[in-house]
């Protein structure tokens, strides 16, 4: 059964490119259709390979205009880079508003309060510092010790049987 993997290697994109040439059809798009029937096997991973008909045209006019090196797989140049917040500016902008933010019922500070602390004290701009970013930052980066950012998720919950009652009245 082929694999719908979007990261076949260099050989098994070549082949299908080869296979163009060689399968029925009068026009160029008759014979793309037809190569998008086959399954191809990647020699190195084993794994079978099956190609919608406009991957194989992409492929193709990238191989026409610019060569075999368009077809390699490439990361972003930018990869792992910060391009509009450095992480030293958002630590010292963290340490800055931290200890004027009131923690929560649990003792804890909340990083979306802390995140809308930050924009409205002027450190960033929400085009600079979108809140996934922000995010993302303190994660990787362990920029605020888990015991006082974390949520505690357990409301409404006592420690012993009976020690919480709810009701409700109409």
């Amino acid at each position: 059964m082929p694999t719908q993997n979007k990261n076949p290697s260099l050989e098994v994109r070549l082949s299908v490119l080869a296979a163009i040439d060689y399968a029925h059809g009068n026009t160029i798009r008759d014979r793309i259709k037809t190569v998008s029937q086959q399954t191809f096997v990647d020699p190195l991973s084993k794994k079978h390979f099956q190609f919608t008909w406009r991957t194989i045209e992409t492929w193709r006019c990238r191989y026409l205009k610019n060569g075999v090196t368009t077809l390699d797989k490439k990361t972003r140049a930018d990869k792992h880079t910060q391009r509009k917040v450095s992480i030293q500016e958002l630590a010292e902008a963290i340490n800055e508003v931290l200890p004027l933010l009131s923690h929560n019922k649990v003792g804890k500070v909340p990083k979306s309060t802390l995140y809308r602390c930050l924009l409205e004290k002027h450190y960033f701009t929400r085009q600079q510092l979108a809140p996934t970013t922000f995010y993302r930052f303190i994660r990787e980066h362990d920029l605020l010790d888990h015991d006082s950012t974390q949520k505690l998720r357990t409301a409404f919950a006592m420690q012993y049987a009976n020690e919480l009652w709810q009701g409700d009245m109409t």
